[in-house]
């Protein structure tokens, strides 16, 4: 390009972007160009547009921000949510006495497979089945590695896999009808029992009251028997509209003990989570009562959180993004302990029930879990007094306990109560629960809405603003090259169809009648036809001709003339 051609595209520019200025809405730029103002006045302009461009920009760049940080707002939606719309939370109770003796030698003489297994080597193995990887000592890992590998070669000489030891740890586990000595459901007992799921968890395996349902077709393990109830809901507060137990830990029948106490550790939660009892879980020691007053919280994503907001922005997963194997209903601890599972498979080709340290502490590298939108919270207040008491034998659960167990009127019930049993109250202890509502902070509505707002306020800028932008930038050269390439065309179609005058008057003066014309089936040109047309007497039109015209059936004829010309 040629020093010329660059000042002719310099000054093409400064001409666009002085039209700009003059016809745009934007606030102040029309008095950058105004014709006459001084330098000064120029300047001061300048400065106020840029000032209302980085004012607009900092406060649009600060909503974008608060829109991609925090899209999501949780806020208290009510402190008085009806109990009856929320599940009843699930109780696990965990044994310390993970394995009974008269029980584990029924398990042995049923399976040839263990006929020649010494009965003190099996309780070791059980022992680390149960204890989970708190049987990995930091301080004596490598002995225990070397038992564990002793052991693996014991069981593989005799074909004993780990199926077959998770079976005789099924059978052999107290069970839930063995340790329930009485249960009560909104004060009857029936079908109370039928609420109670055995099943595995990082305590060994436990009893379950109201727990979500539970697959485990290699390990052979089923949550319930009556897999399409439904979870259990109550409509009032107060022990009696809750679960009571009275429960035995059977002192005298135990062979593998997980513990330095004796009793139970409990764990209340929520029904679809998976029972870590041993994280979490509180003690129940023996010869107590223990009340558990429950405090109820929920919390719920709406659907536009769910429709415009990705898994990633708002760190949870609404119900249907993320199925599980082995459970029914979604939850975190759920996601992990089915996560550490095939993991485990997968590295070392097993199925135990139990999880090395490092894939506990280390799980959120492996394992994308996140938590659940809508989650209920359960807060247990716990206070607990000596059991029994001087009348507890006067009271129809301890004449339940009389009948189902026959106990002898001369038996010391008093002091094997208060040494191997407990008893246990859970319920609500509110009439109703609180619930949070989150939902979108910012929708794009309203951030449009915002934004529009800074940019009206610091440039008076709108929509159409910036679509004026848009033309000048991109637009306007291509449709100013058009109207030149119009006019040019237009200017060469009015030299092609005009006629010059030597031609006209020659046309005048050899007039060519209207009959010749019609005869010789001859269209006159435009001229001729002018000439022609006034010639005619006014008699013969019903309104005179006012202006030139044309042709026959032409646009720039009149209709009430073309109707009555056309006879020509």
């Amino acid at each position: 390009m040629t020093h010329r051609e660059k000042v002719r595209a310099l000054r093409k520019h400064k001409r666009i972007l002085q039209h700009f200025c003059e016809s745009s809405s934007i606030h102040g730029l029309r008095h950058v160009y105004e014709d006459g103002s001084l330098m000064f006045e120029r300047v001061v302009w300048i400065f106020l547009f840029l000032s209302g461009v980085c004012f607009s920009t900092y406060f649009c760049v600060e909503v974008w921000q608060k829109w991609e940080q925090s899209p999501i707002l949780t806020s208290v939606e009510t402190q008085l949510y009806p109990l009856k719309n929320v599940p009843f939370p699930a109780v696990t109770i965990c044994n310390v006495n993970k394995v009974s003796e008269s029980k584990l030698y029924e398990a042995i003489l049923g399976n040839p497979k263990f006929k020649n297994v010494n009965y003190t080597k099996l309780q070791s193995t059980l022992r680390f089945m149960t204890k989970l990887d708190r049987a990995f000592d930091e301080d004596n890992e490598d002995e225990n590695q070397e038992k564990l590998l002793e052991m693996s070669q014991l069981y593989q000489a005799r074909n004993i896999s780990a199926t077959d030891l998770f079976e005789i740890l099924k059978k052999a586990a107290p069970a839930c009808s063995d340790m329930m000595m009485d249960c009560k459901w909104l004060e009857s007992t029936e079908p109370c029992m039928e609420y109670f799921s055995f099943l595995p968890t990082d305590d060994g395996m436990c009893c379950t009251f109201n727990g979500a349902k539970y697959l485990d077709s290699m390990l052979g393990i089923e949550s319930s028997t009556n897999t399409s109830r439904e979870p259990l809901k109550v409509n009032g507060n107060g022990y009696r509209m809750g679960l009571t137990l009275v429960i035995d830990a059977k002192l005298r029948d135990f062979s593998v003990i997980n513990g330095k106490f004796d009793g139970f550790k409990v764990l209340v939660h929520s029904p679809e989570e998976f029972p870590d009892v041993a994280d979490r879980g509180f003690v129940l020691g023996l010869g107590t009562e223990t009340f558990v007053g429950v405090k109820v919280t929920t919390s719920f994503y709406t659907e536009e959180v769910a429709r415009e907001v990705s898994p990633k922005k708002r760190q949870c997963l609404m119900e249907g993004e993320k199925n599980l194997k082995y459970f029914e209903y979604y939850s975190r601890s759920a996601c992990h302990i089915e996560c550490d599972t095939l993991l485990m498979q997968e590295r070392c080709e097993c199925r135990p029930y139990f999880f090395k340290e490092e894939i506990r502490s280390r799980g959120d590298e492996y394992c994308d879990c996140l938590p659940p939108c809508s989650v209920t919270w359960y807060e247990p207040e716990i206070s607990y007094a000596s059991f029994p008491g001087r009348g507890f034998n006067r009271t129809s659960t301890y004449k339940r306990i009389e009948k189902k167990h026959k106990i002898s009127p001369g038996m010391n019930i008093r002091e094997y109560l208060k040494s191997n049993v407990a008893m246990l109250h859970v319920y609500y202890k509110e009439k109703t629960g609180m619930r949070y509502r989150t939902d979108i902070r910012f929708g794009a509505a309203d951030f449009i809405s915002s934004i529009g707002g800074l940019l009206g306020l610091g440039l008076g800028m709108s929509f159409i603003s910036v679509i004026e932008i848009l033309y000048y930038v991109f637009l306007r050269r291509m449709f100013l090259w058009q109207r030149v390439k119009w006019t040019r065309f237009s200017k060469r179609m009015t030299r092609i169809f005009s006629r010059k005058p030597e031609e006209e008057k020659k046309s005048c003066s050899n007039p060519v009648s209207v009959d010749a014309v019609q005869n010789n089936n001859l269209w006159l040109s435009s001229a001729t036809l002018n000439s022609t047309i006034l010639t005619i007497s006014s008699s013969t039109l019903d309104h005179p001709v006012p202006v030139p015209l044309t042709r026959r059936h032409s646009l720039n004829l009149p209709p009430h003339l073309q109707k009555q010309l056309s006879k020509y």
